[in-house]
């Protein structure tokens, strides 16, 4: 057969040129285009070179010339309209190929704008689309999805401007208009002011009145019944606040955990005084950063509880803004919504997502611990700043931003004074020298910061003799992790993989993005793909070989190993459909030797040999 055909063994001698042509349409079968292309051009560039030799070695006869001649302008055409259909049989599958995978993108996305959606993040979700549309403006299919989610993400925009509770809806007027700065005005004066205005006049005045009133409504979420109920001099009022408080808290994170946090590990947990707490940590991202925070507000009980649940809900308001202007927003607007001596000490802090570089600014909290993995050492950073809420900040250049620069195995903490300040049996401090040996001391044989967490909790446990913590204790701790920095384009980490594994650059591709510590699983996937591809080649060549037999083990047993492929299984499904056929025929020339053994006996005259054969092959195989 040609070069890329292998004579199948144990078959009927057929022309070169069907079985040829009958091995490009399994080329086909398998969706490989390019070598059932490439076996074609050499089935007709072997017909021809055949064609010339022919008509050298017989030169002369014309009517042998033409006959042949025609034969081969037979196969050419029917060579070119194998290939005429192998390349619309190839449109069809990559188009097909296309849609698929926009099938999974928009799946994808459908999803993420459900999980946007539920989460009322309905601007987000309606960001998200616009950004896929404009990427794949001219796709039939995402023009479609496009139309259709935009429908669900307004719906339930329209929702949530609906679930306005009643409290809200009676007292909107007056909230608005606080909002916006103006006086509130009575019913009869407002009346006759909408009897002087045109009816498009009013349509715009409450078009824009519900547009200001549903912006502010996020910030207002936590003041509308709560702060009412705190300033109430009824006792029945004030508890009701305070359960209403305790519900909400229920709602703040008490426990600090990211797994999948970018360069670092981070953990972090409250121990409260009371069910209100009155710490609170959290952490948000945006593009570029994580934005951490831990913030402790004066006092205990309702009150405090009421600080931080405003605290919490500004910081996630301002998360796509620097760190300067979160700490001046979060400031000014505690200033502007709480009364005076009531004000929250903490710690900003901008994490960059693609470095080991943090920016920091305190607000008046204590001080921090930063452990260095090279020397050992614990070192104390006083944050400095002014409590938020304590007054307003009117220049920009009175916040100072300081950097931090955590190497691999570097562990930052963070705490409240409700650990420092925790009373011992004897009434004496806990103080922040001995939290700071204890942190030095635990470092020496741990470094899970869930782990040192736990030690230096029991460590305050047990000085405090069983006594009840007076006040809520907060701590938070931030790993520096090189294994779980993503891996870009051009670091030396891929050189080395690319080396040492003999990776091709598509292959190399695929790791980019990828955590450090995720690389051994995508290099073994890789690993994995390169053998399935080395195994189906040894199938193939079984398989035209015309090795049925070893072909269905060597299948099964790759299969029961775990490579998994669509090939694979054509081969064993194919050696299933031939094994029968490949027994007989083993099972015919068996037969064959022997009539041909027998055949020589019975022209020598042996005839009795042959009679005794012939009774025994009969009575084990019948009549053959």
């Amino acid at each position: 057969m040609f070069g890329l055909f292998r004579r199948k063994v144990n078959t009927q001698d057929v022309k070169a040129f069907e079985s040829a042509v009958n091995a490009i349409n399994i080329y086909v079968a398998l969706s490989d285009w390019e070598k059932a292309k490439m076996a074609a051009h050499e089935i007709i560039s072997k017909e021809k070179k055949s064609l010339e030799n022919l008509i050298q070695n017989n030169s002369g006869d014309k009517k042998f010339e033409k006959k042949n001649i025609a034969i081969f302008e037979k196969k050419e055409e029917k060579i070119k309209k194998l290939l005429a259909k192998i390349e619309l049989l190839e449109k069809d599958y990559n188009d097909k190929i296309k849609i698929e995978r926009f099938n999974v993108r928009i799946k994808s996305m459908k999803k993420e704008i459900d999980k946007l959606i539920s989460q009322s993040k309905t601007n987000d979700a309606l960001t998200l689309l616009n950004s896929f549309y404009k990427e794949n403006e001219n796709e039939i299919s995402v023009i479609n999805f496009y139309k259709k989610e935009k429908i669900v993400i307004q719906r339930a925009i329209n929702k949530k401007i609906g679930r306005l509770d009643d409290r809200t809806k009676t007292n909107a007027k007056l909230e608005a208009m606080t909002l916006i700065g103006e006086d509130y005005k009575a019913p009869e004066e407002e009346k006759i002011k909408k009897e002087d205005l045109g009816f498009f006049q009013r349509l715009k005045a409450k078009f824009n009145f519900w547009k200001t009133l549903n912006k502010k409504r996020e910030e207002k979420k936590l003041l509308d019944e709560v702060n009412i109920l705190i300033e109430e001099d009824s006792k029945v009022k004030k508890e009701l606040a305070a359960k209403k408080l305790e519900k909400m808290h229920s709602g703040l994170i008490k426990e600090l955990v990211y797994d999948n946090m970018i360069g670092y590990d981070l953990y972090g947990k409250i121990l409260g005084a009371d069910k209100i707490s009155g710490d609170t940590f959290g952490l948000e991202e945006n593009r570029n950063n994580y934005l951490m925070f831990l913030g402790d507000a004066t006092g205990h009980g309702v009150r405090a509880g009421f600080i931080i649940s405003v605290f919490n809900q500004l910081f996630k308001t301002f998360k796509e803004k620097s760190i300067k202007d979160i700490y001046i927003d979060i400031n000014n607007q505690l200033k502007q919504k709480l009364e005076s001596k009531n004000f929250v000490t903490g710690a900003l802090f901008e994490i960059n997502k693609g470095g080991s570089s943090i920016k920091y600014a305190g607000m008046g909290h204590e001080p921090i611990f930063i452990y260095r993995e090279k020397t050992g050492e614990v070192e104390k950073k006083v944050l400095g700043g002014l409590a938020a809420g304590f007054r307003i900040i009117k220049d920009a250049n009175q916040v100072k931003i300081r950097d931090i620069k955590l190497e691999d195995g570097d562990i930052l903490m963070i705490f409240s004074d409700g650990i420092v300040e925790a009373k011992g049996v004897n009434g004496e401090f806990y103080g922040i020298d001995r939290l700071g040996e204890t942190f030095k001391k635990v470092l020496k044989f741990e470094s899970d910061i869930r782990k040192i967490y736990n030690f230096l909790i029991e460590d305050l446990k047990g000085f405090k003799g069983g006594i009840k913590f007076e006040d809520d204790a907060s701590i938070l701790l931030l790993k520096r992790d090189a294994n779980r920095d993503l891996v870009k384009k051009g670091d030396q980490i891929l050189e080395d993989i690319k080396e040492k594994e003999n990776l091709k650059s598509d292959e190399i591709k695929r790791l980019e993005g990828e955590r450090r510590e995720n690389l051994s699983k995508k290099l073994e996937a890789i690993r994995r793909e390169k053998e399935t591809k080395r195994i189906i080649s040894i199938l193939g060549e079984l398989y035209y070989s015309g090795e049925i037999l070893q072909l269905k083990q060597e299948a099964i047993r790759y299969i029961k190993e775990g490579y998994i492929d669509k090939k694979i299984n054509f081969y064993l499904r194919k050696a299933i459909e031939n094994e029968n056929n490949y027994r007989i025929e083993q099972k015919n020339q068996k037969m064959q030797n022997k009539y041909n053994v027998l055949l020589g006996l019975y022209k020598k005259g042996d005839y009795d040999t042959v009679i005794k054969e012939l009774e025994y092959i009969i009575r084990k195989d019948g009549n053959f």
